[in-house]
Formats: C-alpha cells, structure tokens, sequence
C-alpha cells in the first residue's frame, strides 16, 4: 500500500540521515583537527623549552639543562618522548625512550615536519621535527606525543555523539509520525463519509477536509450531484417516454380495428402492436420500481418491507400473504434502484399469480446473494420453464403473465452477471424463482 504517511516519515528520516551523516563527519573531523592542533601546540612548546635547555659544557659535550626538561620525558615509556640528532656528535634522547628509538630523517635548518606514525610499544605517536642551529651546532629537534589516549577519548565521543544523533533521529522522526497522524485525522471524517457514499447511506459528503483536499473532495460532490441527477433523468424519461407512446398506440389499435382488412392482415397488425404494448408496459414497471433514488446502495432490512408494503397495496383486493424469511443487515453492494426492480417484478409476478400466499427469502453465502421467491399458484410447466430459460429467447414476446416480469429479472441477473433458474416450489407448490447474483469485489 502506498501510504503518504510512510513516504513522509521514510523520507524525512532518509534526509536526516543525510545531514545527520554530513553532521557527524564534520563534526569528528573538527574535534580529530582541534585535538591535533593542541598536541602539535603543545610539542612546540616542549620542542622551544628543550631548545632553551640545550648548551655545550666545557668540555666541548651537548647536554641538556636537568630542571629545564618536563619530568613527563623523564619516565619510561610515558608516551612523552624527544631526539636531538647532530651531524657528528652523539645523539641526545629523553630518558623516557628507555632502549627504543625514534626513526627520524635529518632536516636542514629551518625547516620542520609532521607527521603520525608507530612508536614504542605499539604506541601512535604525533612526532614534530626541525632543523635548527644554536652557537655552531647544527641538529635536529625531533619531539613525539602518544595519541592513543587522545583517540580513544575521541572514539568514546564518537560513540556518544552516535547515540545522541540516533536518539535525535528516532524523536524527530517520531514526532514527525506524531504531526502527520495528527494532521490526517482531519481526513478521517472525509474518509467515512466517502465509505458511507460508496455503501449507498449518503448521496454527498458534507465533511470538505482540509484546505488542500477541499477542491478534491468538492469536485467529488459536483459529479456525485450529477451521476445521481443524470440517472434519475434517464429513468424519468424512460418512463416519460412509456406513458407518452401509450396513447397513441391506443389509438393506433382502435384505428387499426376500424380498418377494412383481411383478418389475417388485421391479426398480424394487432399481434405486433400488442408486442409494443408489452415492451412499453415492461419499461413503465422498471420505472415505477426504480423510483427517484440515484446511487444509493441496497439496504434489505430498510428496502424490502418498504417494497412488500407497496405491493400489498397494490395487490390489497387479493388479501395476499407476502412472508419474509430473516434478511441480512447492513448495505449489500448493489444499487438500490436495480434490487427494488429486480425484487419488484420476481414479488409482482408471484402475487399475480399467488393464490394466497408468497414467500421471498434472501442470504449472502459463499460471495454470492442467494435469492428466492416462490408463490402458491399454478407454477409454470417444465417445458415451458426450459422455453422461457433458453439461451436466446425472447422473453419479452411471451404472452403477458410470469414472461414480462421475469424478462426483466432476466435482463438484470445478465447485467451482474448472475444465474436465474425456475422451478416448482416444494413448499408453497407454485412457480420458485431462485437468483444468484456475484457479490462485487468490494464485498457486502
């Protein structure tokens, strides 16, 4: 799933990564420079001092003043340690190299280097040369401090300056995650009432959300406004339509049993003007069961007695029995104006020819809604069951009665590609219609 919240929080904490990477390095490589710099002072300051210290006694020796030099260079091995090279005397080495030695190369007066490398014991030395003359000698001066407590101060930082920064990542990260779902609670109710359009229990949201998704969410209300006033346009003038070629087929019929004609001639005309009558009777039914919703999702236990109450009505001089079985709850993922059409014919078609009793049952198994009607009237022989199912059949032509109603269950159980099957009801013994219809993918 592609979530804006992981996309916001993934990149924020790639991105402070980043700067805290670029963060990390400068700020490791500033404290590295800093403490170098303060060694390499401080070697100078060493390097002046035994330059003070350094005088020829008279017997002709290069000797070192004792209270002059630092007693750091005095102890063996102290990490402290200094070498004065001379051309052809001697060399002189603080006592602290103890049997080691420094490997230095000789340097011209003035001149100076720095450089890191190995010392005594395993020791990484921070060494400062220079070439000097003083009162005819020329030699040179080479001073070396042990880094490795330096270092490892420096990498217990490191290790703390990871820590904090990992800290700083995971809290600003988290706050971030914090202000977003914060922010998309805003969303929330934008979210449900589009859920509640999708199942058919509003016709618009009401709910706009934030400035940045108010365009959005009110260019949905407009083609939602107009799906809907569109839909129940189409239907009105379908049935505008049925009404208004009623009367002039009346007419027409009237006018046609007026004429002098051959009987056979006059059969023919009135058989298909009757079959015009039926297709305009079968869109004046759809229109009548449609009703003026748009949109809205099929509700049984809202709908269904709405339905069976109207058909009573219809059928009231009948005295009918119109039971129900228990119906599902909630919304099932079809429209509602197609489900009272759908139902409308399979309970008209059943009252019509009920003697006294109709029985509608409906469930949602396996993904599929199951219905049943069966009524306590004659029922429809076999063989005709099987005309009227044919593959290609014109249920509309058929002779009015169970034809016309079940030509457009049929019409609509072929548009959600379900399955119609008639059969003798062992209950009532009458006519038992059962529809299958394919759930959505979107389910109930």
């Amino acid at each position: 799933m592609n979530s804006l919240e992981r996309r916001f929080v993934v990149g924020l904490a790639a991105t402070l990564l980043i700067v805290f990477g670029f963060l990390f390095w400068g700020a490791m490589a500033a404290v590295k420079s800093l403490s170098e710099a303060n060694v390499l002072a401080r070697l100078e300051h060493d390097a002046e001092a035994l330059l003070a210290a350094l005088w020829v006694n008279p017997n002709g020796q290069v000797k070192l003043r004792e209270g002059r030099i630092t007693p750091i260079y005095q102890q063996p091995l102290s990490g402290h340690y200094f070498l004065l090279t001379f051309d052809n005397r001697p060399p002189l080495r603080s006592r602290s190299l103890w049997d080691e030695t420094l490997q230095v190369p000789p340097l011209a007066a003035g001149a100076a280097s720095t450089f890191q490398a190995a010392g005594p014991q395993g020791q990484f030395l921070q060494y400062r040369s220079a070439g000097y003359e003083k009162g005819g000698l020329r030699f040179t001066l080479t001073v070396a401090e042990d880094l490795t407590p330096m270092l490892a101060h420096i990498h217990r930082f490191q290790v703390f300056a990871l820590g904090l920064l990992a800290l700083a990542l995971l809290v600003i990260v988290s706050l971030q995650r914090y202000v977003l779902r914060r922010g998309f609670r805003a969303l929330d109710r934008v979210r449900d009432e589009v859920s509640g359009v999708a199942s058919g229990e509003r016709q618009r949201l009401q709910a706009l959300g934030p400035v940045e998704i108010a365009p959005l969410t009110t260019e949905i209300n407009r083609l939602l406004t107009q799906l809907q006033l569109r839909l129940q346009r189409s239907r009105q003038a379908l049935g505008n339509l049925a009404h208004a070629l009623k009367g002039p087929l009346s007419l027409m019929t009237r006018d046609v049993d007026g004429l002098d004609l051959p009987a056979t001639d006059r059969q023919r005309l009135a058989g298909r003007m009757e079959r015009i009558r039926t297709l305009i009777e079968r869109e004046l039914k759809r229109a009548r069961f449609a009703g003026e919703g748009g949109g809205q999702r099929f509700a049984p236990q809202r709908d269904i007695p709405e339905l069976v109450d109207a058909l009573t009505q219809i059928h009231r001089d009948r005295h009918l029995d119109i039971s129900l079985a228990t119906l599902p709850e909630g919304t099932l993922p079809f429209d509602h104006e197609d489900m009272l059409e759908l139902l409308g014919n399979l309970l008209d078609n059943a009252c019509k020819w009920a003697n006294g009793r109709v029985h509608l049952q409906l469930s949602v198994q396996a993904d599929k809604l199951h219905i049943t009607v069966a009524d306590d009237g004659p029922g429809v022989p076999e063989a005709d069951r099987d005309e009227l199912l044919h593959r290609g059949a014109r249920l509309d032509e058929q002779e009015s009665g169970h034809g016309l109603g079940l030509a457009i269950v049929n019409d609509l159980v072929g548009d959600h590609g379900g399955s119609l099957d008639l059969q003798r009801s062992a209950g009532l013994g009458g006519l038992e219609v059962r529809v299958v219809l394919p759930l959505p993918a979107h389910g109930v």
